[in-house]
């Protein structure tokens, strides 16, 4: 009986941790594409709207899914709270905020290197940045697109089939 209920929790722990793994690949192009829409809304806010950056965080932090909006929210808090300059409210936005998101370190590095312009050019060099980012950002959502179609369920069969490969061990 022990058995049993030992063979089955391997199985159903190494199941989960496959479908975790699984997660991260599916939630990686659907987290690269609300980044891309934040940036469309940035670029409409900065080239049309002209409104705070403060403003625009407070704003998105409403409008976009999470874990986006807990980004935005973040940045908020920072810019209202510690009364840091932009461009180090973003880098500390980014680092707290990475840890939640299933993307991987090119994303981070063009969203720091988004957030490293960020109010401090005019509003015509402003939305060459955000759409040299955007750039970027399709790139690294076709390459994970790619990834999460060779990747996902195989995640799912290995850590099913890891689990059995344990279990048979064990018996």
């Amino acid at each position: 009986m022990i058995k049993i209920i030992g063979s089955l929790l391997i199985l159903f722990s190494s199941t989960a941790i496959g479908l975790l793994l699984a997660r991260r690949y599916r939630d990686r192009p659907r987290e690269i594409r609300q980044w891309r829409s934040a940036l469309q809304s940035i670029e409409a806010e900065i080239v049309y709207g002209r409104v705070p950056v403060d403003q625009l965080a407070d704003d998105l932090s409403r409008q976009m899914p999470v874990p986006l909006s807990d980004f935005f929210t973040l940045l908020k808090e920072l810019l209202d709270g510690q009364d840091l300059p932009l461009q180090d409210a973003w880098i500390r936005a980014v680092h707290q905020f990475w840890t939640r998101t299933s993307m991987k370190q090119p994303e981070k590095e063009i969203i720091l290197q988004f957030g490293s312009t960020l109010g401090a050019e005019d509003a015509e060099n402003q939305q060459r940045h955000i759409q040299l980012a955007l750039a970027h950002l399709a790139r690294e959502e076709s390459d994970a697109r790619q990834a999460q179609k060779s990747n996902e369920k195989m995640m799912r069969s290995l850590g099913v089939l890891t689990g059995v490969l344990i279990v048979l061990l064990f018996l």
